[in-house]
């Protein structure tokens, strides 16, 4: 395996290249429907359990009104999850439930979430099965954008994070976030506490659904996930200190976009190609933010253009979207902004906890997350990280299966050297 090397902070070019792997991450193809199953009751983690029936199809995503009463963590309604064959070939004999539960939004109040819990067969080990967090990447904001609901993206493999965390003997849960999945919220794109708090309270919830979940936790993401995970570590002790959090995978995470604003105000015919990131920037923003106000930032075109965004179809670019030079207001505010999207930069993340960087060489962000690691290092933050030459920003087999092994030895307590690895 290569290390990286110390580079200068990025230009405006590598800022603009920022703009472009984001904007790539949501070329896939569009939403398809939600996993299904037949009904089953919900217990909390104090052992509640619940009396109503649960809904069928994707009414199940409608949250209870009013929601129950409980702490976050605490399982609204759970049924099993039953994707079809093609997309679910998970070798470890296990179940995976499909889950709502409660969380936190960005105004502090209680709020419904969803995700899924895989949980391996058979009785507990002594000492309970280790449980994993599984953050994903960019899939849109609008409720059905939402791994749950799309089980091409569910991870049900032995490939993939949850197969390869399954097969070690983990509970793995997946969190759509918030506002993904439940309908009724916007999902906060990119705010670093909400990812937290939604990522925290399945790794809860799991108790209510499989009793030899313990506490020890290790979290894994990817671009969007990969900053999830960063900004769980950041809020593990304080939210959640019930939750024995071992350490963090950020793969490649999501960095560089607190600069976007600023760009666009310069009207600058080449950020026309990333106008849609700014917009999920602007309606993620608002969503966390009330003093994120999209119609007094953007132009008629960009509002209408922002509006869309909510229910366009998963991962599918809009065609319509204006040019730079027609998105933002002249003159308008942009501080409200600049300060919601600097509040949740990977950068400003407090990190107690050991946290590995995989990051390949292909990928645009390679030279931003450099700099970001040597900025977390800086700030005391126990890092390693790891550089792929020949990989893009998603990681393939080798690089997957070191991130894996990193955590399990965080989780079975191998010893690992402080201070900071490249």
């Amino acid at each position: 395996m290569s290390h990286g090397q110390r580079h200068n902070l990025p230009g405006r070019t590598a800022r603009w290249a920022v703009a472009g792997a984001v904007a790539a991450a949501l070329t896939l193809s569009g939403c398809t429907g939600g996993g299904n199953g037949s009904g089953a009751e919900g217990r909390s983690p104090e052992g509640r359990t619940a009396s109503a029936p649960v809904p069928e199809g994707d009414a199940f995503y409608d949250p209870p009104d009013p929601l129950p009463p409980g702490k976050p963590g605490t399982v609204i309604r759970q049924r099993p999850y039953a994707p079809p064959e093609a997309e679910a070939a998970l070798t470890p004999p296990s179940h995976t439930v499909l889950v709502m539960y409660l969380s936190t939004g960005t105004d502090g109040k209680p709020v419904a979430a969803s995700g899924l819990v895989t949980v391996p067969d058979g009785p507990a080990p002594s000492g309970g099965r280790p449980v994993a967090a599984v953050d994903h990447g960019t899939m849109g904001i609008g409720s059905a954008c939402a791994p749950s609901r799309i089980p091409a993206f569910a991870g049900l493999q032995d490939t993939s994070p949850v197969g390869k965390l399954l097969a070690r003997g983990f509970v793995v849960v997946q969190p759509d976030y918030i506002g993904l999945g439940v309908t009724g919220i916007r999902h906060p794109y990119l705010n670093g506490e909400s990812a937290a708090y939604a990522t925290l309270d399945i790794v809860r919830a799991a108790r209510g659904i499989d009793p030899g979940s313990s506490a020890t936790t290790l979290v894994y993401g990817g671009s969007q996930g990969g900053h999830a995970a960063l900004w769980s570590a950041h809020h593990a002790a304080a939210y959640a200190p019930d939750v024995d959090l071992k350490g963090v995978v950020a793969n490649a995470p999501a960095v560089g976009f607190e600069w976007m604003p600023a760009l666009f105000a310069q009207q600058d015919a080449t950020a026309t190609t990333y106008t849609g990131i700014l917009l999920l920037l602007i309606d993620g923003a608002a969503a966390a933010d009330p003093a994120v106000k999209p119609a007094e930032l953007l132009t008629p075109a960009g509002l209408a253009a922002a509006d869309r965004i909510w229910t366009q179809p998963c991962m599918a670019a809009d065609p319509d979207l204006p040019p730079a030079s027609d998105v933002l207001r002249p003159g308008a505010d942009l501080g409200p902004l600049n300060a919601a999207l600097k509040a949740s930069a990977a950068s400003e993340a407090t990190i107690k906890v050991p946290v590995l960087l995989p990051q390949g060489g292909n990928d645009v962000l390679s030279n931003l997350n450099q700099t970001l690691a040597r900025e977390l290092c800086d700030k005391g933050v126990d890092l390693e990280f790891t550089y792929y030459p020949d990989q893009g920003h998603t990681i393939g087999d080798a690089p997957l299966d070191d991130a894996i092994a990193w955590m399990d030895a965080r989780r079975t307590g191998a010893p690992k050297a402080a201070g900071c690895l490249f």
